[in-house]
């Protein structure tokens, strides 16, 4: 069965959804996509948090160690947001030999925290594999064995 990754906006979207749909309860999940054709004047006007919150920006183009990389900003302002991508939008990186310009970014509230997780679903054709661990975050490359791996048909 053929794979296809999604952006980080797509799942948190995704999930939302369909857990309200499937569940009944509403996830309080809260994102923001910009490309190079968001008009930010708007994007603030369809989500009012974006400007009363402290915010996270990164890329979201299916790449790891954005972190270590310099690309996560935390603890912003909007205008901060905004200057963040715009510094960095179409700006060529290079990931684990492959280059090409950042094209996306997902903006979320900052949450201040002391620990991250990981977790990964993968939809298969019999079920879906979960993957978890306690230890996320930029480390995540460094602690693959420590990702635990279930398999829910």
């Amino acid at each position: 069965m053929a794979r296809k990754k999604i952006r980080e906006y797509d799942s948190k979207r995704l999930l939302k959804e369909h857990f309200k749909r499937i569940a009944g309860f509403e996830l309080p999940i809260r994102s923001a996509q910009i490309t190079e054709s968001t008009n930010l004047n708007v994007l603030v006007e369809k989500e009012p948090w974006l400007s009363s919150e402290r915010l996270v920006v990164k890329p979201d183009m299916l790449f790891g160690k954005r972190g270590k990389s310099g690309l996560v900003a935390l603890n912003l302002d909007f205008a901060q947001v905004a200057v963040f991508v715009k510094e960095r939008l179409g700006k060529e990186v290079e990931m684990g030999g492959c280059k090409g310009p950042i094209t996306t970014f997902i903006v979320e509230p900052f949450v201040p925290h002391n620990e991250e997780f990981y977790l990964n679903i993968v939809s298969e054709r019999l079920g879906n594999s979960i993957s978890f661990s306690e230890c996320g975050g930029i480390e995540i490359e460094e602690n693959w064995d420590k990702v635990k791996t279930i398999f829910v048909p």
